[in-house]
């Protein structure tokens, strides 16, 4: 593959104040510039949230690190579009069980419930947007990162001042989680053996609550709306990628995803269709249903078709 066009990575930027180990963003940017550069052109941004259960230490910010090998290496026209790349960690919710790295009950990083995880992507978006001059972006989601760029655009757990400004212009969810009890009531015995039912529902209840259940759990998930044009003015452009060998996350989420979607407003296409500016139609919303291939962490960690996707949606909006 060739060099990369985005030689200047910058680590572990923390965008809290005070710092924290997790409350980090990493970013690449096309040239070598000042520590706090505030470019002044329009050109969009890819601003990636990693999946990982909300609780998996395993899985941070350098998981894009794939896909921008690929971006590099096969869509270099494109990137020359963009004014840099992003991808946010964020603190993670209780794995007393993880086999390597098991969380403490005292450390704050890795003890966060909803509302924390969202509110962590949308102030280090505000950071982004304040120290970067991030106007125009793309949001990629894998897994529960794709429930999370859901519930920024729907406001679902922020208050009015952590509402990033601008919003995306698009969203590429893939494998994402939009309806946390059917993930439950579709993961339950007999169907699902007893010990794997359990572990749907340990890192649900970790990440939204131990006493939480399915009325809970259905308001705060995207299947709950918020993607009209009032709610999210910006909107142009939502992928909804699945794999049919996705392990983990079944296909009815995201058919789930585009009823919501069709109910709001949205014009459903399944796969490419033969217009390829569908976007650009003043006023059009588009939702692009694509299907991947490859198990679930496969998909980040090969990074090719994400980079396929970010390039395409790249070229449909600017």
């Amino acid at each position: 593959m060739t060099a990369t066009p985005f030689p200047r990575h910058i680590p572990s930027i923390p965008y809290s104040d005070p710092p924290s180990r997790l409350q980090t963003l990493d970013i690449w940017l096309p040239e070598p510039q000042e520590a706090t550069p505030k470019p002044s052109n329009n050109a969009p941004w890819l601003i990636y949230i990693h999946g990982g259960a909300w609780r998996d230490p395993l899985i941070e910010a350098p998981s894009f690190t794939p896909t921008i090998t690929h971006l590099a290496a096969s869509h270099a026209s494109t990137l020359s579009k963009i004014g840099g790349i992003a991808s946010l960690n964020y603190r993670l919710s209780p794995y007393p069980d993880h086999a390597t790295q098991p969380s403490a009950p005292n450390d704050p990083e890795r003890s966060a419930r909803h509302p924390q995880h969202i509110r962590d992507v949308a102030r280090g978006i505000q950071y982004l947007q304040r120290e970067y001059g991030v106007k125009r972006w793309i949001g990629i989601g894998h897994s529960c990162g794709a429930t999370l760029l859901c519930q920024l655009v729907s406001g679902i757990g922020l208050t009015p001042d952590l509402l990033p400004t601008p919003a995306p212009e698009a969203m590429i969810l893939i494998s994402g989680i939009y309806s946390l009890p059917l993930m439950i009531r579709n993961h339950l015995p007999p169907t699902t053996p007893e010990y794997i039912s359990k572990i749907y529902k340990e890192f649900v209840r970790g990440a939204f609550g131990e006493r939480s259940g399915y009325i809970e759990w259905q308001a705060v998930s995207p299947v709950a709306g918020g993607y009209n044009k009032e709610q999210w003015p910006e909107g142009k452009l939502l992928m909804l990628c699945h794999s049919y060998e996705d392990e983990l996350v079944e296909r009815a989420q995201r058919d789930v995803m585009c009823v919501t979607l069709d109910r709001e407003g949205w014009n459903i296409v399944m796969e490419v269709g033969d217009d390829e500016d569908e976007v650009k139609e003043e006023g059009r919303r588009v939702v692009n249903v694509r299907d991947l291939k490859g198990g679930h962490d496969w998909i980040w960690e090969d990074g090719k078709q994400i980079a396929v996707l970010a390039a395409e949606a790249v070229e449909r909006l600017v």
